[in-house]
C-alpha cells in the first residue's frame, strides 16, 4: 500500500502532517510542491497554529502479512 505524507511547520515550530492514501502512479514532484503551496497560501486545514512552510513530501511503501486474523 502507498502511502503520500506531505509534512509541514507551523508557526509555533510544531509539524502537520498529511497523509494520503493510494496516490496516483504518476505523481511528480512538482504537482506536489504544487499542492503544498496552495495548502499553505489558503490556510485550509484547521491546525494549532497556521501552516508556514513545507519540510518534506513522500511516498511510503508498506507491505502487511497478516498472520491471524
Amino acid at each position: 500500500m502507498l502511502t503520500l505524507v506531505l509534512t509541514f511547520r507551523l508557526q509555533n515550530g510544531k509539524t502537520f502532517r498529511l497523509s494520503i492514501p493510494d496516490p496516483k502512479s504518476n505523481l511528480t514532484a512538482q504537482e506536489v510542491e504544487n499542492v503544498m503551496n496552495l495548502i499553505i497560501q489558503k490556510n485550509i486545514f484547521s491546525v494549532s497554529a497556521p501552516i508556514v512552510e513545507k519540510v518534506s513530501a513522500r511516498i511510503i511503501d508498506r507491505n502487511v502479512n497478516q498472520l491471524i486474523g
